[in-house]
């Protein structure tokens, strides 16, 4: 099995919030997170997963190492042959997502004092690459209309998947499901990422989906508040909100943490908004945005305090549940 962390933080580095290239050392949620798939795929092999997290918590970086990863230690042969895509929401971000990917890989060639054009057969610098033994890493948009049905690819990273199209020309449900059959049963990774966007739609559907265990995907929740860097020193006797206080009582926040939720808070205009870009609960990242007949407060409550039925089953002519 690869040792994925140790190889990333040996060799990759990545740009810092602050704008600075510093060795990728995963992060608290990225620990937390690389743990878990440990724990639910011991071989690291035929991941399925639905991740429903907050903005910025290093989802989009942690796959695209791990895709790197697979791509150079198959082409040296030390893996399988690991062919990978990775699909944004927009046009706008494919070329910062490949920029990353290509810094993990030169981080990597120049620690090996190797150049980039002897490790590389096609190398076009803004969304594909192949390796001189035929690896193929690949970053496009959901509205390109390229991705393959019937390659070779094995690993799959859907980014912000929650805002693909939805035309009638083109649907996230037929482009997700109709390119992730290049993916043998039980084999490779697929991974779907994203922030909540509104009730009813394909990721909403298949995050539920997997929370219930109906299909093979694995459903994950990150809040925000998990995310250990999201905290600013609180000023002393600050007087938080009826509903921040709310948040500490169930979450078990504390007072720093708090106060950055606070000042994030008020950077929205909307604040339904700012709870989907930063939710605590599930409901926060699909119930924000769009409209609903009754108010949020009140159709939280209600969700919060809905009791299982008594009694489920067909009801037979003597009213007996069968």
């Amino acid at each position: 099995m690869i040792d994925y962390k140790g190889f990333i933080q040996k060799y990759f580095r990545i740009k810092s919030i602050e704008g600075k290239i510093v060795p990728f050392i995963f992060n608290s949620t990225q620990n937390m997170y690389y743990d878990q798939l440990l724990k639910d795929y011991p071989t690291l092999e035929g991941i399925r997963e639905n991740d429903l997290k907050a903005r910025r918590e290093g989802f989009s970086s942690f796959w695209e190492a791990i895709f790197t990863t697979d791509f150079i230690l198959g082409t040296l042969g030390l893996a399988p042959i690991i062919s990978g895509q990775v699909i944004s929401h927009k046009m706008e971000e494919v070329k910062p997502h490949f920029q990353r990917i290509s810094m993990f890989l030169d981080s990597y060639l120049a620690r090996k004092s190797l150049e980039r054009s002897f490790f590389l057969d096609v190398d076009n610098r803004s969304s594909y690459m192949k390796s001189r033994t035929g690896l193929e890493l690949f970053v496009g948009s959901a509205g390109s209309k390229v991705l393959g049905r019937g390659g070779d690819t094995q690993n799959l990273l859907w980014t912000e998947i929650a805002f693909y199209p939805n035309t009638p020309i083109i649907n996230a449900e037929d482009l997700v499901t109709g390119a992730e059959q290049q993916v043998p049963m039980g084999k490779g990774k697929i991974v779907r990422e994203s922030t909540g966007n509104v009730v009813g739609d394909f990721f909403y559907s298949e995050w539920n989906r997997g929370d219930e265990r109906q299909s093979n995907f694995r459903s994950r929740f990150f809040p925000w508040f998990i995310h250990k860097s999201y905290r600013v020193k609180c000023p002393p006797a600050f007087k938080f909100l009826p509903n921040e206080i709310e948040l500490r009582r169930t979450y078990d926040v504390d007072s720093d943490q708090l106060y950055w939720y606070h000042l994030k808070m008020t950077e929205f205009k909307d604040i339904n908004k700012g709870r989907r870009e930063y939710p605590s609960c599930v409901l926060d990242s699909f119930l924000t945005s769009g409209s609903c007949f009754f108010d949020l407060p009140t159709l939280k409550w209600y969700l919060d305090n809905v009791k299982p039925p008594i009694h489920t089953g067909l009801l037979a002519p003597s009213g007996v549940f069968i």
